[in-house]
């Protein structure tokens, strides 16, 4: 499974009175078959370059999934930055809880989810546990241990919660745009009717249609000429295709 980490900044504006974040301003996308810490590794480097380096003043937000490699990650290459576990991930397992309690469909359940919303917003999730184990007690011993299986995913997340702060600041609730990018980097160049791919040979093609959407194909086809170039002159042979695919990145240094 591919990891794919979309990066932007955003300039901080005040607008009738409040303090806004206006964006995004010059998005990249990179993706990698490689190891998540390699990932990880690309996004600090990505951020230095656009001057947010570690132990600096400037604002730094992580929007995850709740991977626990990628949290790891995060936390040694961005343990100043605020982390937050994208909301819809949160409100899946909200939903499933409340279909213990009330018929799928119904105005009751969306009403009980939408409560629990509001709890999370309002810097309440410990709530949100607690209500999902007052179901957990009127149910059958199967759905009691899916319930705890809930209850213990959140309260092990439970600093990613932090809905409220990243609200006040304007900050996001949600990985949509990497979503997104699945969808537009991948799936639309890598996901079709008969294809096949070994990590390895896909990581080449993944690379070049991040290329692609960066904008970055003058300067990339810029930079292989003068590799071929120099490899010509110092009489190496020059080949742009081999028979054997290269290392993932993060096999080899990141």
């Amino acid at each position: 499974m591919a990891t794919i980490i979309t990066m932007y900044t955003l300039k901080r504006q005040r607008k009738r009175g409040k303090q806004l974040l206006l964006g995004p301003i010059n998005k990249k996308v990179y993706a990698s078959y490689g190891p998540k810490a390699h990932a990880i590794a690309v996004a600090r480097r990505e951020a230095d370059k656009r001057g947010f380096p570690p132990g600096g003043n400037k604002l730094i937000q992580v929007v995850s999934d709740g991977d626990v490699a990628l949290e790891r990650g995060i936390q040694e290459h961005f343990p100043d930055a605020i982390h937050t576990l994208d909301i819809f991930h949160v409100l899946e397992y909200v939903w499933e809880a409340g279909r213990y309690l009330h018929r799928e469909g119904s105005a009751s359940l969306a009403k009980w989810v939408k409560k629990q919303e509001r709890l999370l917003y309002s810097g309440k999730p410990v709530i949100v546990i607690q209500h999902i184990e007052e179901i957990a007690k009127e149910v059958g011993k199967r759905a009691a241990k899916r319930l705890e299986g809930i209850q213990n995913y959140l309260m092990s997340r439970l600093r990613l919660l932090n809905y409220q702060e990243a609200r006040s600041q304007d900050l996001e609730l949600a990985s949509g745009m990497v979503e997104g990018a699945v969808r537009h980097v991948i799936a639309k160049r890598m996901d079709n009717g008969s294809m096949r791919w070994i990590r390895e040979r896909a990581q080449a093609l993944l690379q070049l249609r991040c290329i692609e959407i960066n904008g970055d194909w003058g300067p990339f086809t810029a930079y292989v000429a003068r590799r071929l170039q120099a490899a010509a002159e110092a009489g190496s042979r020059v080949r742009l295709l081999t028979p054997k695919a290269d290392s993932l990145p993060g096999d080899r240094a990141a």
